[in-house]
């Protein structure tokens, strides 16, 4: 089967290893990946997965404005619109996966409608699924964005793919009108990285902090590093990873900050993060989903600050919080988050959760993709 899967991220790097984990789990299907934000440097997909890279479109951390690398954004969203079309007809998928359109991404219908249009009308026998993580952002005005979404799903698509455990998270928490889906919705749970290896115990305590892509979170990297500062005594070791979006300004100034303390490390962004989660004895970090699903595979405490342009990093933050995976940062006052990391640290402290959430999402997502096999 042939199946091409469009992925745009837009101001971190979640969306994309969360599509690619599906897309790996599709390894008997040749996958055409569709990416349309900047593109991660030293990834190399699954065989059986090709990558398109399209022109880059991504975002200020504000969300205000679109941004192209000093392009003219006409040009590139030509451009776009026609390597997607193009690609599709040579390719001439089974399958087309769109991730959260029509739930997100509205800037860019430009380049997705047309190509909805052409399946549409070509009768061309592709099916189209649309695949959604857990929390969708709050709207304007909410009312005329669902029928906005329905429109558009109901018209276009053959299945509704959410990436969540309904025990803990279902889609009408965040979307009214579920009851108006005229199309199959499969629940699949989570999409989490699986860990290669056991933990490591040593004398020294290891903390990692993390922001995913960079872009935004370094107030909660700078605060850490104060922390660590206030525990002169004490025999850990604080690796801050850097993400591949950071800008240079901000890099530098943690670099500085960091200097003067031989326990602190700056890390290059990580392709095996997981890994290096599962090696550690405390995560900090913010509470994207992707973030969020490595801490569970890896089985560490974790201290998480939600993201507070919306609700989607508080609303899930919350819901492993009231399970007993993670703890809510209220605040970033180094004073406090050092007495945090001490007293996990020093009392060792294990997880113990009141339920396992189901992380087998990627290999269910394909069991339902594959139903539309030729």
């Amino acid at each position: 089967m042939k199946i091409m899967f469009y992925s745009q991220h837009v101001l971190g790097i979640g969306h994309f290893f969360r599509s690619m984990e599906l897309a790996g789990a599709l390894d008997r299907h040749d996958v055409l990946f569709v990416e349309g934000g900047d593109a991660l440097e030293g990834f190399v997909p699954p065989s059986h997965v090709t990558r398109l890279l399209l022109p880059p479109i991504m975002m200020d951390s504000e969300f205000k404005s679109l941004q192209t690398q000093d392009r003219d954004i006409h040009d590139i969203r030509s451009q776009r619109r026609s390597l997607i079309l193009e690609s599709f007809l040579a390719f001439r998928p089974d399958v087309l996966i769109t991730e959260l359109f029509p739930f997100g991404r509205k800037q860019f219908r430009f380049e997705l409608m047309p190509l909805l249009d052409l399946i549409k009308d070509s009768r061309t026998g592709t099916k189209v699924i649309c695949s959604l993580r857990d929390i969708l952002v709050e709207k304007r005005d909410q009312a005329e964005y669902e029928e906005g979404v329905l429109k558009v799903l109901n018209a276009h698509y053959h299945h509704l793919m959410v990436h969540s455990d309904p025990r803990i998270m279902t889609l009408d928490e965040t979307f009214d009108r579920v009851k108006d889906i005229a199309v199959p919705l499969d629940y699949t749970g989570f999409i989490a990285r699986k860990r290669a290896t056991g933990r490591k115990r040593s004398a020294e305590k290891i903390i990692i902090v993390s922001s995913g892509g960079g872009k935004v979170g370094v107030e909660l990297l700078d605060a850490s590093i104060s922390a660590l500062k206030r525990l002169p005594g004490m025999n850990v070791r604080l690796r801050i990873f850097i993400g591949p979006f950071m800008e240079n300004g901000d890099r530098e100034k943690l670099t500085a900050l960091s200097s003067d303390d031989s326990r602190i490390s700056m890390e290059p962004f990580s392709l095996d993060f997981l890994d290096e989660l599962s090696h550690s004895d405390l995560s900090v970090s913010m509470a994207g989903y992707n973030t969020c699903m490595d801490v569970l595979s890896a089985g560490v405490p974790a201290f998480v600050y939600p993201f507070p342009q919306n609700r989607e990093q508080m609303m899930r933050a919350r819901k492993f919080e009231k399970l007993g995976f993670f703890n809510i940062l209220n605040t970033l006052d180094p004073d406090v988050l050092a007495g945090a990391f001490a007293e996990v640290l020093l009392n060792e402290r294990t997880i113990s959760p009141a339920m396992s959430p189901d992380l087998s999402g990627a290999a269910k997502a394909a069991v339902v993709v594959e139903k539309y096999s030729p």
